[in-house]
């Protein structure tokens, strides 16, 4: 007879690794399932390094879990001996008007600026000329300001999410990987999953496959979850020294419209090599299945010459490495957490909207509050599902 858990994880990316790690410190009985062998570089929680900042020009429903997450992120790093956070501090450069929108904002430095102000987190407003007299390399239009938070930094995905699996083994988690989950079926004495491999049974599911929750959300919330392919690139620098997190801050860099907008990252000693770069791309939709994963030699000389030379100096043309990863993204934006409106052993968690990683240890913990409480101390009134049906 199959074993009987307390809780089952499907998906064990950002969200799902930080929820099974989460759920295994209660002593219940917890297996994970991942369709791959995760970290990995096939879905929504990898690249080496992700911005996290305290302030989120998102939305203030994002801060206390940003707060909590920065919390956690120490006490692994204390558990593991391993370093998941590097301060670098992080700039988010634009003009003071434009037509791009940065996640819902129109003015993304003034939405910073305002949310800080309001939670008490250090933060400057600086111009073109200061930008340029901290960081030499950066190359700045007249009209162009700067939100700066001396706080902020990278975090190291792929180790986050290893830590927090491995912490989750300690703990007594079972974790099944290389195991494509097919279906779940809940009724009132539990919910059964089932795989590839077999059928599992658990009091609760929590859900959160990232760019595959096409498959698994309710029917008629599908048509909410877009998914947006994106491409990451590293160039090679003529001194990557000068890219170190203790000298050069990431950057985000909203310019006159959406087609502009480009982040430089810091770049640890003992990371992957060369200067990342992104973009971001909401227009075209793919399949997590289908997407993709070739870059071309257009989007490589689009990234480089287009968005990258006229920004900053210091790095060559030469690009070392690219990966391919995708966005899943709501309409407004904003996360998914909350109940199946079926049942509420069923948790949903994902779609992340492309600003994810930074709150994910404490959207984990979230999670396990909702699978083995039935509620959490976070205000998530603002990423339940039934916003994504349309009202037409």
């Amino acid at each position: 007879m199959a074993r009987h858990y307390d809780v089952i994880v499907v998906g064990l990316g950002a969200m799902g690794s930080a929820a099974l790690y989460q759920a295994s410190r209660s002593g219940a009985n917890i297996l994970g399932i991942d369709r791959y062998q995760p970290p990995h570089t096939l879905g929504s929680s990898h690249g080496d390094t992700r911005i996290t900042r305290a302030a989120i020009g998102e939305g203030e429903c994002y801060v206390p879990l940003v707060q909590r997450s920065g919390e956690i992120w120490r006490e692994l790093e204390s558990a593991s001996g391993s370093t998941l956070f590097h301060r670098s501090g992080g700039l988010i450069i634009a003009p003071p008007s434009s037509n791009a929108t940065f996640h819902g904002e129109g003015d993304f430095v003034e939405a910073s600026a305002r949310v800080a102000t309001r939670h008490g987190i250090a933060h400057e407003i600086i111009d073109a000329e200061e930008i340029k007299r901290r960081h030499p390399l950066l190359k700045p239009r007249e009209i162009d300001r700067a939100y700066y938070e001396p706080g902020a930094g990278v975090l190291r995905p792929e180790r986050c999410i290893s830590t927090q699996l491995e912490q989750a083994r300690q703990a007594g988690a079972t974790i099944q990987t290389g195991e494509k989950a097919t279906g779940y079926q809940a009724s009132a004495e539990g919910v059964t999953v089932t795989t590839e491999r077999g059928a599992y049974y658990a009091d609760k599911l929590i859900l959160s496959a990232g760019a595959w929750m096409g498959d698994l959300a309710p029917e008629a919330y599908r048509a909410g979850l877009r998914v947006c392919r994106q491409v990451i690139y590293w160039f090679e620098a003529d001194d990557i020294g000068l890219f170190d997190p203790e000298v050069f801050p990431w950057v985000i860099w909203i310019g006159d419209t959406l087609e502009d907008f480009w982040s430089s990252f810091p770049a640890p000693r003992d990371g992957l090599s060369g200067v990342k770069l992104v973009t971001e791309q909401y227009h075209t939709t793919t399949r997590p299945d289908e997407v993709s994963r070739e870059v071309t030699a257009e989007e490589r000389d689009d990234m480089y010459y287009r968005l990258t030379r006229p920004r900053i100096d210091g790095l060559r043309d030469k690009l070392i490495r690219a990966e391919v990863c995708m966005y899943t993204v709501t309409p407004d934006e904003h996360f998914v957490i909350d109940f199946h409106p079926e049942s509420e052993r069923v948790i949903i968690a994902s779609p992340c909207s492309g600003h994810g990683f930074k709150h994910s240890a404490a959207v984990g913990e979230t999670l396990a509050q909702l699978a083995l409480d039935g509620e959490t101390e976070f205000d998530i009134s603002s990423f339940g599902l039934a916003r994504l049906i349309s009202p037409h």
